[in-house]
């Protein structure tokens, strides 16, 4: 498989289940916000938010059980710190690949799209499916750019990669799994995580 296709595969591996569960909240709530209110308008917003409670619920799971799994969270000490660690480093993640695309895509083309699309089609799920997937070429063009600018950033541990499977470690890799190549965690490659300089152990990166 070419790098190029592995790539891609990956993507859709990550965001995938984040559309699926989206995409069910956005049609029953803007399919909910039209029934009340009898207004585009209201069920556009509607849809728009529902989507994202649904969308980000799991992204934030997932984050915060990838960093709370990984090495750079596990060396500290304390459960107090490691918690605290967990949640800076997941928040720090959700903002970096989903940030950008999100303030555009949340307050200018998302509902502008869902709105056109119920205009043009009448307000029946069809329409809004077909607003949203439109919106979401837009928000996909803008995350992935962001996630391949930001890996070191969004995945647990950096992304480091097992050299002798050749996938991304997990924030659930245990570290005896670890390829014997890779260094010590006190001695961690300076490419792992935004601020690479040599810190001592227990420092969160």
């Amino acid at each position: 498989m070419s790098m190029g296709r592995a790539r891609a595969w990956s993507w859709v591996g990550r965001y995938l289940p984040l559309e699926v569960l989206g995409t069910i909240t956005a049609l029953v709530a803007a399919s909910v916000g039209y029934r009340v209110s009898g207004s585009l308008v209201v069920a556009a917003i509607a849809g728009t938010l529902g989507e994202n409670v649904g969308y980000y619920a799991l992204v934030v799971v997932r984050a915060v059980r990838g960093h709370a799994g990984s090495r750079r969270v596990q060396r500290l000490p304390g459960r107090g710190r490691r918690a605290w660690a967990t949640a800076w480093l997941a928040a720090r993640a959700v903002a970096a690949e989903f940030g950008p695309a999100e303030l555009v895509d949340s307050l200018l083309v998302r509902p502008v799209l869902l709105w056109a699309a119920a205009a043009t089609w009448g307000a029946h799920p069809a329409a809004w499916l077909a607003g949203k997937l439109a919106a979401d070429a837009v928000f996909y063009a803008i995350a992935i750019v962001s996630f391949e600018t930001g890996r070191r950033v969004i995945l647990p541990d950096g992304g480091r990669v097992d050299t002798a499977t050749g996938d991304a470690a997990s924030g659930h890799m245990a570290s005896g799994h670890m390829a014997s190549g890779h260094a010590a965690s006190g001695h961690m490659a300076s490419g792992t995580a935004v601020g690479s300089e040599s810190q001592p152990e227990g420092a969160l990166r």
